[in-house]
């Protein structure tokens, strides 16, 4: 039988569809609190004022026919021997806007996986959370080539549509002849993102801002004002530190040599990639955007649940 892929690559390289699709089971095994979303969670609540939609207890009142018999305030009922149940006011919708980063900057990986197949299941996590709580997800899935922009809707047909998009651009990145390093790409997609949602809502940044500068700020900060922002930054151990010795460094175009030792450069490495870590850190958090930092190490739902692992301890 021939193989519909033209290509079989090692586990980690690529996210395929079938793969994206399997995250639905992850978010049912991902024990979160029903008030808290995936990202609310990750973010940290004391750090940032994201929050899902869900039902906002308001009081109890005698219980008439036709109301959810799941409602029933029991206590209430057996004090007072007659049926009370609970009322609710449900929150406003929060919809979800992915910005997901598919460009060859992030087909990168020292570890168990590449940036860009973590930033594929970060965005099949948030996709599939989103419409389990009911909510509408949608996007814009980019590399140097151009974008897909994906309308919100409800639906796990959408979903599915949505991490295509997703899988069919990571796909590319194996075969594709080294792209141009675009410095105005992510804000250019931060542009677009600004002219096409409103307010209330949740908007996701996945990448790994290598080139993230002043104009990206402006940008993150005027999406804040009416919406809740959050960056996905994701890394690979060699981001923070070269290992020692001589070293052959390329982009696919050009070579260069690298030794740590060299006019100290290793130490310069390391210090500016952590003076990025701690600027997106530090300075979005004075905007009340929250910072998720993930890695090459393991796949997303493994870290997401470590993450519950250590919370829970």
């Amino acid at each position: 039988m021939r193989n519909n892929h033209s290509h079989s690559w090692p586990k980690g390289v690529v996210a395929t569809l079938d793969d994206l699709m399997r995250y639905e089971y992850y978010v049912q095994e991902i024990p979160i609190l029903p008030q808290h979303p995936v990202y609310s969670i990750l973010a940290g609540r004391h750090a940032s004022r994201l929050r899902g939609r869900g039902l906002d207890f308001e009081e109890v009142r005698v219980y008439v026919p036709g109301d959810d018999v799941r409602n029933i305030d029991w206590r209430v009922t057996a004090r007072t021997g007659t049926t009370h149940t609970k009322v609710f006011n449900e929150e406003k919708e929060r919809p979800s806007f992915l910005v997901v980063d598919q460009s060859s900057q992030l087909f990168f990986g020292s570890q168990d996986q590449v940036k860009s197949v973590i930033a594929a299941q970060v965005a099949a996590l948030s996709a599939f959370y989103t419409i389990r709580r009911g909510d509408r997800v949608g996007g814009i899935v980019y590399n140097e080539d151009g974008f897909e922009f994906i309308h919100p809707a409800r639906s796990k047909t959408h979903v599915q549509y949505l991490l295509k998009s997703i899988a069919d651009k990571n796909a590319l990145l194996p075969v594709r002849k080294p792209a141009a390093v675009n410095i105005s790409l992510l804000n250019d997609m931060l542009n677009r993102t600004a002219a096409s949602v409103t307010h209330d809502y949740v908007i996701a940044v996945i990448s790994d801002f290598t080139a993230a500068d002043d104009t990206t700020v402006k940008l993150l900060r005027g999406l804040a004002l009416h919406n809740d922002v959050m960056l996905v930054h994701i890394s690979d151990p060699l981001d923070a530190a070269l290992p020692d010795g001589r070293l052959i460094l390329g982009d696919g175009r050009k070579q260069l040599r690298w030794k740590n030792n060299l006019h100290n450069a290793g130490q310069k490495y390391e210090d500016a990639y952590k003076k990025m870590q701690l600027r997106l850190a530090e300075e979005f958090r004075n905007y009340r955007i929250p910072v998720i930092f993930m890695d090459t190490t393991q796949p997303a739902s493994s870290q997401v649940i470590g993450f519950f692992s250590k919370r829970n301890k």
